[in-house]
């Protein structure tokens, strides 16, 4: 009776944990249900910003618990895992360097040492960190949405500080880079072929030569491509796209890097999106209205179930265990 009694909290969406800034639910149920869903376990970070101040929290998956990393004046946002999962890249706007334009930051585990990475004069700002595999050095973005607006991809060495820009072209906006984990190619998206901001496609460069191609671009233009991830090994990429919600709605896909075959995962009158893979390639979480504004949700790539996690925003997964990172 009792296996029953979860398949329907798993079903119908019911598996969640609440929201209170310093929660730790160990809620039984929920819990074992929880434990039950998921294939793979690790820790999810993501922002959420219950007193309307984005930090970043951590979702431990099987124990069902989450923890509070980031509180300061300054929104915290973007984080994203190093390929060990054991370091956190993110933006913020504290208002302890004087300013409140965007800079990546990093945070160890389990020291939760946190370093201030980028450093740069106005109007310029600097957001949505990735890492190389080695985690010797991270990829960004650095510009402004504003008029005159401009984004240009960058490369900074985390050892030495040197700064390298890996992609300019234009008045554009080349942003959401994402570095292939044998390190040969960078994805990312851009409005590049486009008079207006939007729509994006997404762009593949090879680092070797810094040469850029479209990447599974769509043969009619209904709305944007945006937020890429790799998958851990290397075969597939995730993002979010328009093209098939007439413009209004936006759904997860993945494409296989060899073949640019495209597959579409959600479906709905949803707006899914930040798609990113699970540790072990088989599940995707991701940003979805689909139960409140804004939701962390996972779908199986195998069998397309989705379920809600909580409230939340940008999620990114580790391997790695709550324990593991220290707590």
């Amino acid at each position: 009776m009792f296996k029953y009694f979860v398949s329907f909290l798993l079903v119908f969406g019911v598996v969640r944990c609440g929201t209170d800034k310093n929660e730790e639910g160990k809620d039984f149920f929920l819990g074992l249900a929880l434990i039950s869903a998921f294939s793979n376990y690790g820790t999810i970070a993501f922002a959420f910003d219950p007193d309307k101040d984005d930090e970043i929290y951590l979702y431990g998956l099987k124990e069902n618990r989450t923890i509070n990393v980031t509180e300061n004046v300054g929104r915290d946002l973007a984080p994203r895992w190093s390929p060990n999962g054991k370091n956190l890249a993110f933006n913020s706007r504290r208002t302890v360097h004087g300013h409140n334009r965007p800079e990546i930051y990093t945070m160890d585990f389990p020291s939760r040492e946190v370093r201030r990475i980028t450093n740069t004069s106005a109007p310029d700002e600097n957001q949505r960190a990735a890492w190389f595999p080695d985690s010797s050095s991270i990829v960004f973005q650095r510009g402004t949405y504003f008029a005159p607006s401009k984004l240009r991809l960058m490369k900074h060495d985390l050892k030495t500080g040197t700064e390298t820009t890996l992609y300019e072209a234009g008045d554009k906006l080349h942003a959401a880079p994402g570095i292939s984990p044998n390190g040969k190619y960078m994805v990312f998206q851009s409005n590049q072929d486009f008079a207006g901001t939007f729509p994006s496609r997404l762009y593949m460069m090879n680092l070797s030569n810094s040469q850029i191609s479209n990447f599974v671009h769509p043969s009619v233009d209904l709305g944007s491509d945006a937020d890429p991830k790799w998958s851990p090994d290397g075969k597939w990429i995730t993002f979010t796209s328009a093209r098939n919600g007439s413009g209004e709605y936006s759904h997860i896909y993945t494409v296989n890097f060899e073949t640019n075959e495209v597959s579409q995962i959600t479906f709905g009158n949803y707006s899914d999106s930040s798609p990113d893979f699970s540790p072990n390639g088989k599940e995707i979480v991701f940003q979805s209205n689909r139960y409140r504004e804004y939701g962390l949700h996972i779908v199986s790539l195998e069998t397309k179930e989705i379920r809600y996690l909580r409230e939340g925003r940008t999620p990114v997964w580790s391997s790695q265990s709550l324990q593991e990172l220290g707590f």
